[in-house]
This record gives structure tokens, C-alpha cells and sequence, in this order.
């Protein structure tokens, strides 16, 4: 099964290519982020890796995925002083999602695959700032001082690092709100954490990614629909993918039991 969403991801990526962009803000700082997760079917569970990058403008801020996209065995990003050249790993992921923060103003706009399709939704929501709670507690993420602090969002607690000599009021994902930079950030149970690895100032642009391909608007919750019911049955979406990219289901329907799941554990969870 695995290797069947692999083979249907490649196409994906060959598929929606970025045809256009429009300047949305003017950068002020990029930073790139080690994100695990854990994926988990009836019969195992795997951490996935995956390298993130967020760009912090002076109203906007958006986040992405380095790796996706990227068919090649390594991804690298460089500036006057960053250059990180991340290697393939065990599990390398590659989250297909685009999130822009307070675009358009205070929204938050979400821009993805649904899994299971071969198609880009994207819906706007209203911008959620988590209630935080700061403790005494500090420690040292790449030479910034940093902050404890914890709050409940989406359905999850987290604890998360923010850097105390940043006042850059954002973070990775869609969590924002702090005094200053979340540089670390992970669930209670671990199963979805976020750090940064490296930083930089910048002065370049942040564009808002045009696609080829017709972009599906839809909501939240629509959205979150159509995950679930991936989950429920991935062999019927497998078989629809297959159908559209005029691949022969044949060849690889005996590798799915007609009663596969997986296990349905998102981010958020409400």
C-alpha cells in the first residue's frame, strides 16, 4: 500500500506544476523546520519526515513544504548566510499543503491535496490565535533564549519554545500569538512536532502560488470530509486515482485488502 501512494504521489507532482505568481508581501525573515509526524495504518506506524519553510513578512506569512515537489534526493535553499542541503532520509515526507497566515486579512488561508484525490482544494477560515499560557521555564534553540508556553488548539495540547530576542509574533503551521518566534513546537503526545533548524533575514518577495491546474474552492469542513472518507476506504480512492491517471488498477489491487484503513489521526482534530 505504501508503495502504491508513493507511485500515485509522483504523478501528483508531475502533474500540478506552478504555472504563475502573485506577490502577496515583502520578506522579512525565512526559517526552515524539521516536522515529524506519525502516519499509522491497522498494521503499523511509521514517523514521517518532512522539511518546512516559513516566510515571515511584514503581514503575511506563508508555509510550505521544501520537499515537495522536489523528485530529486536532496533539497537545497541558499542565502548570504544559510545554506542547508537536506538529504534523503528514512520516511523523507512530502506534505503537499501551502498555509498563508492572515491572507487575506485576518484569514488564514489553506491551500492543499486532499488525500486520496488528485486535485488542489483550497478554503479561507477565520485567523485562530491559540490562548497561551507562558511558564518560567527556558532553554537555548539555536542561540536564541527561549520561553515555555502551552496551549490547547484544534483538539491537540501543545508546548511550545519561542524566542525571546525575535518579537515575531508567528510559527510554523498555523500557530502564532506569542511575543516572540515559535522556534520548537510539539503535541503532548508527540505525534506531530515542529523545529527550526536554521534562519535567516530576507528581503526577498512572498508570492501567493498560481497552478496549472484548476484550484477547487471549498471549506473546512468539506474538506476535512473528504479525508475522512479516504481513510475509511483507501482502496476506492486508489482505484479512482488510478482511473484518472489511466493506470491499470490490476496490476496492484491484490497488494490493498478489499478492508484496508488507516488510521484517521490529523493535526487537528476538531
Amino acid at each position: 500500500m505504501k508503495r502504491l501512494f508513493i507511485i500515485t504521489i509522483v504523478f501528483i507532482c508531475a502533474l500540478f506544476e506552478i504555472n504563475a505568481q502573485q506577490q502577496i508581501d515583502n520578506m522579512q525573515l525565512k526559517c526552515l523546520y524539521e516536522h515529524y509526524y506519525q502516519y499509522s495504518t491497522s498494521k503499523s506506524t511509521q514517523t514521517l519526515i518532512d522539511t518546512m519553510r516559513l516566510e515571515v513578512g511584514q503581514n503575511v506569512c506563508k508555509f510550505y513544504s521544501c520537499n515537495y515537489g522536489a523528485m530529486d534526493s536532496t533539497v537545497s535553499i541558499t542565502g548570504d548566510v544559510m545554506r542547508i542541503v537536506y538529504k534523503s532520509k528514512p520516511n523523507k515526507s512530502r506534505n503537499s499543503y501551502t498555509i498563508y497566515v492572515n491572507y487575506p486579512e485576518n484569514k488564514t488561508t489553506f491551500n492543499g491535496i486532499a488525500m486520496g484525490t488528485l486535485k488542489y482544494f483550497e478554503y479561507a477560515e477565520d485567523l485562530e490565535i491559540p490562548k497561551w499560557t507562558v511558564h518560567k521555564e527556558t532553554q537555548t534553540i539555536l542561540s536564541h533564549p527561549c520561553r515555555k508556553a502551552t496551549c490547547r488548539f484544534r483538539g491537540r495540547d501543545y508546548v511550545a519554545w519561542y524566542a525571546t530576542d525575535i518579537p515575531i509574533s508567528r510559527g510554523p503551521y498555523k500557530f502564532a500569538g506569542l511575543p516572540g518566534l515559535i522556534l520548537k513546537i510539539a503535541d503532548t503526545e508527540n505525534l506531530y512536532s515542529f523545529e527550526c533548524i536554521a534562519m535567516e533575514k530576507s528581503n526577498e518577495q512572498i508570492y501567493k502560488d498560481k497552478k496549472k491546474i484548476e484550484v477547487v474552492p471549498t471549506t473546512r469542513e468539506e474538506f476535512i470530509g473528504m479525508e475522512k472518507r479516504f481513510y475509511a476506504n483507501p482502496k476506492a480512492s486508489a482505484v479512482e486515482g488510478f482511473k484518472i491517471l489511466g493506470l491499470n488498477f490490476d496490476d496492484v489491487k491484490d497488494r490493498i485488502p478489499d478492508n484496508a484503513k488507516a488510521n484517521y489521526n490529523p493535526i487537528e482534530l476538531e
